[in-house]
C-alpha cells in the first residue's frame, strides 16, 4: 500500500481554526517546513508566501521539532473531537 493510499484511509475532523500558526519565517525555514511535513501541508501561495493547510494535518509534530519557536507562533493539538483519526490496515 502506498503512503497516499494509507493516508486516504484516515478520517479528518477539522476544527474551525488552525492549531498551528506561523511567524514570518526566512527562506531556509520555509524550505525546511516544505520538506519535513509528511502530509505536504506547508506550501507556497501565488505570492510565494508560505501557507499551512491544517485540514490534513497528521499531528506528528515534525514541524515543531525542526523549526520550533523560531517559526511557529503556536503549535497545539486540535480541540477534543477534532483532528485526525488514524485507521490502520
Amino acid at each position: 500500500m502506498s503512503v497516499n493510499e494509507s493516508l486516504a484511509r484516515n478520517r479528518y475532523h477539522p476544527a474551525a481554526s488552525s492549531h498551528i500558526a506561523l511567524l514570518d519565517v526566512d527562506e531556509q525555514q520555509q524550505a525546511l517546513l516544505e520538506k519535513i511535513c509528511p502530509a505536504g501541508l506547508f506550501q507556497r501561495d501565488a505570492s510565494h508566501r508560505l501557507a499551512f493547510n491544517y485540514h490534513g494535518c497528521l499531528e506528528c509534530g515534525c514541524c515543531r521539532l525542526i523549526v520550533g519557536d523560531s517559526a511557529l507562533r503556536e503549535w497545539r493539538y486540535p480541540p477534543s473531537g477534532c483532528g485526525i483519526t488514524l485507521r490502520f490496515g
